[in-house]
């Protein structure tokens, strides 16, 4: 999970054309979404989250290439039905993170209910929602936890802050696929920099880290899958050694080179 820029402002026309009110006039009148169950998944809505999330998902961050991509309801639709077509409460999800989390949305504080909110100012709500009733699950698109969660070698998050477990235990983000692409990461990193450290030990030289830790830099970048994994061995990096040694090596590396392409 990582914070995205999003223009709340900047609302995709479709998601106000006269035929999403009818279908929002309907629903209101139910009390339940029955109306309009396709009309938020449209081309132009996913086409604007695609470019928003890198074309990752909002809350694992894999990347979805050739895989079904989801357009998620931050407050799940079937109990906030009037945000059905809210352009703040639209997510880019994966199928597996998407079916997870689904209805399940704790709170804090009293559930908020539809008070006569029209149409037109459906699309800026959550703010004010949040504040009334505090959500568990963190929104990637307003809340930056990059400093607050954690990662082992073998690719398993962790945090000592609630919500973010929250998070973590509903979309099942340490779920064995998930854990096994993280691993990759980091595994084959490792196992090439303990081969450098055979002629490191040999001839005191560092040259040989160098071209491995300046790739690893290369795909640290937002828009690459599990940026927040990157983020943590980026800062982290003498954690995922075994050997003492080597860990202060391969920091010493990582900040030098690290500051160089900042």
């Amino acid at each position: 999970m990582i914070k995205v820029k999003k223009d709340f402002d900047n609302v995709p026309v479709i998601l106000k054309s006269p035929n999403r009110k009818e279908a929002f006039g309907k629903n209101i009148y139910d009390g339940n979404f029955n109306y309009g169950k396709d009309l938020y998944k449209v081309g132009s809505v996913q086409k604007r989250l695609k470019t928003i999330y890198n074309l990752k998902c909002a809350y694992c961050e894999k990347k979805l290439l050739d895989t079904p991509k989801h357009i998620e309801h931050y407050r799940p639709k079937d109990i906030y039905y009037w945000l059905a077509y809210s352009w703040d409460n639209l997510l880019l999800s994966c199928g597996s993170c998407n079916s997870f989390k689904g209805t399940n949305f704790e709170i804090l504080n009293n559930r908020v209910i539809w008070t006569d909110e029209t149409f037109e100012n459906i699309h800026n709500l959550g703010d004010k929602y949040d504040e009334l009733e505090e959500p568990m699950i963190i929104n990637p698109e307003k809340e930056n936890i990059l400093d607050k969660i954690g990662f082992n070698k073998k690719g398993f998050i962790f945090t000592n802050d609630k919500r973010i477990q929250y998070t973590i235990d509903t979309c099942e983000l340490n779920r064995e696929p998930l854990c096994k692409l993280r691993e990759e990461i980091m595994g084959d990193f490792i196992e090439t920099m303990e081969g450098h450290y055979e002629f490191y030990i040999l001839k005191k030289d560092i040259s040989g880290f160098i071209p491995t830790v300046q790739q690893f830099l290369k795909n640290y970048k937002i828009e690459n899958k599990f940026y927040a994994f990157r983020y943590f061995i980026v800062n982290n990096i003498e954690l995922f050694f075994d050997n003492g040694k080597l860990a202060d090596v391969v920091k010493i590396i990582f900040l030098r080179l690290n500051r160089e392409t900042l």
